[in-house]
């Protein structure tokens, strides 16, 4: 499970590095300044708000909590970029922190929803995605 949120929130933060440098010569030149961490942050919220339709309050609480992580990322990037086994570690840590902190923000609903799309997103097939609001009384049922 930790592997698996590792991996998700690796996925989330590197897949918006890969796709800001993909089109680097088209974007450069119809977009002049490379985007930032805080813009990067604003876009997954911008996409966290319009698919989970958040309140005011839950679109600035997770503008906090994606800024941060991705700060905290990018330090991590730059302060471990020598030492790989450090920079998963520190990673992880983050993800973890920050799932944390996004469930704690949506409702139960919201946050299944979340975790759906992100499984989705990240090509876990049906059968292996972890949707903590599905599935938990037949899991229970099955094994006692």
């Amino acid at each position: 499970m930790k592997k698996s949120v590792f991996a998700a929130v690796f996925f989330a933060f590197t897949a918006t590095a890969v796709l800001a440098q993909a089109p680097a010569q088209k974007a450069r030149t119809a977009q002049s300044a490379p985007t930032t961490i805080e813009q990067r942050a604003d876009e997954i919220t911008a996409g966290m708000v319009k698919n989970l339709r958040l309140s005011p309050k839950q679109a600035a609480q997770l503008k906090d909590v994606n800024r941060s992580s991705m700060k905290f990322a990018e330090e991590a990037r730059k302060k471990y970029r020598d030492n790989p086994p450090k920079l998963a570690q520190q990673m992880d840590i983050i993800s973890q922190t920050r799932l944390s902190q996004i469930k704690d923000i949506l409702t139960e609903q919201q946050f299944a929803q979340y975790q759906s799309r992100r499984e989705e997103k990240m090509g876990v097939p049906r059968e292996a995605r972890s949707n903590p609001s599905q599935g938990q009384g037949q899991q229970y049922d099955n094994n006692y």
